[in-house]
């Protein structure tokens, strides 16, 4: 077995990563005929990011404002776009007292249809990428809208804010959305009023749109405390997004006392030679605990003033006791960050979920602006015999998002989508399948493959994906009563000992079709709730352009594919099909197959590395030719869309 060691590329990709976007998000995986139009069948959730830049609530005296209450833009500011070409239409700001105006850019959207600034009303300015274009434009524009020169000569220090929503499509915000500052109007310095922003999914605000408003807050003292000219620019950079909308710009001295607990983690992810991964596991089996859990925060200090015997606690409870961490720093200055990051002995734990409480103490706390961000909770549960990454179901109230992917996600990619969860094992480990929880997009006839990989063949260029250790080598066939119950066990076909190491456990996700011969595709669930090292949740597709290797780090979250021990796992009852009756078996490439009903069926052959080799429909029987495959077992899967049926048909 490979011993993983984690390329600093890896560990760069925390909170995201290289990633492979879903359908109707982005040309970077060749994506074809897509639809910015809400279908309905998205997941909708609100993430907060990993490291805001908000600096939250509370009183501020603005030296500067604009509400755009003036009946246009303001005399003097000026909106360019400096890619489209003249012939086209370009992609400038305007003015607007109507929230609602910007719906016609909102593609029918619910979470941005309307402007929901308080000041909308009376007055706002936005910039409509869409423009109603039936499809993408062949040319990216490049808006600007800047302002006229703002003295800040009396300003020992700058917090720029505004009220915003913008909703993206092709282009990250994260990278494309800024907000620039000068001091001459030629060298710009710039800023990124949305640092988790990125196109895919629905999962405001850090995917496809920001939160509806975004309470922006920067701190832009570096280029504009203390002089006499300052210019605000702001650029964005987009093919065929939906919409950017900004009201009540103001600058302002930044808070005198604005301490922030931007992160908070109870990390028990160690490698076999104890170096920290970071993965923060939501349960553990008892037999896989360690001495220690890594317990961590990051404590930011936004205010304008130092921050002086800052003390950072976790407090835990559960079924047994594991003693406070705690951790102290004597100064911590403005725009500085403290990294609180102890290993915590846990003792003799039990089976049971324990919770982590972060809370900060010192001598500027009573003052401090928001005290809101200045606590954290983290959970985590020991298990009789269950590893999962994600967290699902253990989450403080209130706290938990989600979202779905698989065989839906991504164009041209509906058969053998790989998602990998990243697995440490300390001790000596028997394990028999895998759990997973279902997205409520899944449809029944959808099927599901399991297995492990070692996690050099993953990490290779290109990846090895085809060499299980362990494996399901028969579909798993997702029925109504899985959709009821939204979660499925499926077992290895033998009882697999992992040895200490790391591993990646696989779901494998393949569309299918239900009992009228429409596609049905199986989605997983994916937390997003905390933030994980890039590298603990991957994805693997079959279809990739030949300039990728078809295997992306993950987006920093953690699909809900959890390895088991139990000895019951998979052995749920599942509606078999009857009546139906292939020969011969072996066979020399011709198949026969006779059903004694007069339905619609779906035949799909599979190899032993769970690879989709043919698929077909047929009514009362048909015949499947594998006369040009390799000899060997074949899994031929019969179905209906109610039930199904798999045989293993040897080819020699």
């Amino acid at each position: 077995m490979s011993k993983l060691y984690i390329p600093a590329l890896a560990l760069a990709l925390v909170g995201g990563g290289a990633t492979a976007q879903q359908a109707g998000t982005s040309t970077a995986l060749g994506v074809a005929a897509r639809t910015k139009a809400y279908t309905g069948t998205e997941q909708f959730s609100t993430r907060t990011p990993v490291r805001p830049i908000a600096a939250g609530s509370g009183a501020r005296v603005a030296f500067y404002s604009e509400d755009f209450s003036g009946g246009s833009i303001p005399s003097g500011w000026t909106t360019e776009d400096l890619l489209t070409p003249v012939a086209d239409t370009p992609v400038l700001f305007e003015w607007s007292n109507d929230p609602a105006d910007v719906t016609a850019a909102a593609a029918g959207q619910p979470d941005i249809l309307t402007f929901l600034a308080d000041g909308a009303s009376n007055g706002y300015l936005w910039a409509n990428s869409d423009r109603g274009l039936p499809s993408a434009p062949g040319t990216e524009h490049l808006t600007t809208l800047t302002t006229l020169p703002i003295d800040c000569s009396t300003q020992p220090s700058v917090q720029f804010t505004m009220k915003s929503t913008i909703g993206v499509f092709d282009n990250d915000a994260n990278e494309f959305c800024k907000v620039k500052v000068s001091t001459n109007g030629v060298d710009w310095t710039e800023f990124f009023p949305f640092p988790c922003l990125v196109t895919g999914g629905i999962n405001p605000p850090c995917e496809r749109f920001s939160a509806n408003p975004t309470e922006v807050a920067i701190n832009i003292s570096s280029v504009a405390a203390n002089q006499a000219t300052v210019y605000l620019q702001f650029e964005w950079q987009g093919l065929w997004e939906y919409y950017w909308a900004i009201d009540d710009v103001e600058l302002s001295p930044l808070p005198p006392n604005e301490i922030i607990m931007n992160n908070a983690f109870t990390a028990q992810g160690l490698d076999t030679d104890d170096r920290f991964t970071g993965a923060e596991y939501g349960r553990v089996p008892l037999g896989q605990a360690r001495p220690t859990i890594r317990v961590g925060a990051d404590i930011f200090n936004y205010g304008g003033e130092n921050q002086t015997n800052v003390v950072v606690t976790a407090d835990f409870t559960g079924p047994t006791t594991i003693a406070p961490a705690t951790a102290s720093v004597a100064l911590i200055e403005p725009d500085s960050t403290f990294n609180f990051d102890v290993d915590a002995p846990l003792g003799d734990v039990a089976i049971g979920t324990y919770t982590a409480d972060f809370s900060l103490e010192g001598d500027q706390l009573a003052i401090d602006l928001d005290p809101t961000n200045n606590s954290r909770v983290r959970t985590f549960s020991y298990t009789e015999n269950m590893y999962s990454l994600d967290g699902l179901g253990l989450h403080p109230a209130g706290t938990e998002t989600s979202t779905q992917v698989g065989s839906g996600s991504f164009t041209d990619n509906t058969q053998n989508v790989k998602l990998l969860n990243y697995y440490e094992i300390y001790n000596n480990w028997t394990v028999t399948g895998v759990e997973i929880a279902l997205g409520a997009a899944t449809g029944v006839g959808s099927a599901l493959f399991v297995s492990i990989l070692d996690t050099a063949d993953v990490l290779a260029t290109p990846s090895v994906v085809n060499q299980p250790l362990a494996q399901s080598s028969d579909p798993y066939v997702i029925t109504q009563a899985d959709i009821d119950a939204g979660v499925v066990g499926i077992r290895f076909d033998a009882p697999f000992a992992l040895t200490p190491n790391a591993y990646y456990v696989v779901a494998s996700c393949f569309a299918g079709a239900d009992a009228n011969g429409d596609a049905t595709n199986v989605f997983i669930l994916d937390d997003t709730t905390v933030p994980q090292p890039g590298f603990s949740s991957c994805l693997w597709i079959p279809n990739d352009p030949p300039s990728n290797t078809n295997f992306y780090a993950g987006n920093g979250t953690a699909w809900a594919v959890r390895l088991s021990a139990s000895p019951t796992i998979g052995l749920q009852e599942v509606a078999e099909l009857e009546g139906v009756s292939m020969y011969p078996n072996p066979t020399n490439g011709i198949l026969n197959i006779n059903t004694t009903k007069n339905e619609k069926y779906t035949v799909e052959v599979m190899n032993m590395l769970g690879e989709l080799i043919m698929t077909t429909k047929f009514t009362g029987m048909t015949i499947v030719d594998l006369a040009g495959y390799a000899d060997g077992v074949y899994s031929v899967r019969i179905s209906n869309g109610t039930s199904a049926t798999v045989q293993r048909v040897t080819l020699n």
